[in-house]
């Protein structure tokens, strides 16, 4: 009967052994197998084509720019400020025209220009307006006035002046590098050079054909304006 016990007691023993040993070998959370950082298989993969944001390739610096020349004084606004309305006062010649690179890395065409338009129509034309003259839909409802392209200081400054405020921003103004590529923002300038430009034309200066095609739009305004003041004598 004794030797039955002990030999029960010498099972349980060596099972409780057992059983500790077990417990002891056990692989913990933190022992589980997994990949070490930076190590080979660790880093998933990016998907294909993806770019990082804020990508140096996507965002480049703008052209050289430095400080401006003296600024215009009141007493003697530039003719062109005194040409471009309430948008370009004497206040606004006050400050220093930005100098640096001007011109374009390419070509001007008309589909860049077409393309600069429908970008400038989506992005600035809510604050600079139709004319580029600042009195956008925003500035109507009660939001700071933007700048007038056709003030003096933004006529004479250079192109690289454009996409360096495009790109970083400029007063109430935010950066637009996230809603522009850098080749959108050249043919955004080269809109606003269009437009610009339009607002101090010489129709000497247009050829006979696009004369003749301004003669025809101004001809077929004033009889629809024409047709507009029989129809309320009428009335």
């Amino acid at each position: 009967m004794l030797r039955n016990r002990l030999r029960t007691f010498g099972i349980a023993a060596c099972l409780m052994a057992i059983a500790f040993v077990g417990t002891a070998c056990r692989q913990d959370m933190h022992d589980n197998p997994k990949y070490k950082p930076y190590r080979d298989g660790s880093i998933r993969e990016l998907p294909e084509g993806v770019v990082a944001r804020g990508s140096l390739a996507l965002n480049p610096p703008a052209p050289f720019i430095q400080k401006g020349q003296a600024p215009a004084t009141a007493a003697s606004p530039a003719p062109a400020a005194a040409d471009a309305g309430a948008g370009a006062t004497a206040a606004s010649t006050s400050v220093p025209i930005p100098a640096g690179e001007d011109g374009f890395p390419f070509k001007i065409t008309k589909e860049i220009v077409e393309r600069g338009q429908n970008r400038y129509n989506i992005t600035c034309l809510p604050c600079h307006g139709q004319l580029g003259d600042g009195n956008g839909m925003i500035v109507m409802r009660g939001f700071r006035k933007a700048s007038s392209y056709h003030q003096d200081r933004l006529v004479k400054a250079p192109t690289s002046y454009f996409y360096d405020v495009i790109t970083n921003g400029f007063g109430a103004m935010s950066n637009y590098a996230d809603q522009l590529s850098p080749e959108d923002r050249w043919k955004v300038i080269a809109y606003i050079r269009v437009l610009q430009t339009s607002q101090h034309a010489n129709a000497t200066d247009l050829t006979e054909v696009d004369r003749k095609k301004l003669d025809e739009a101004e001809h077929k305004e004033k009889t629809k304006e024409g047709s507009h003041s029989s129809g309320g004598h009428s009335n």
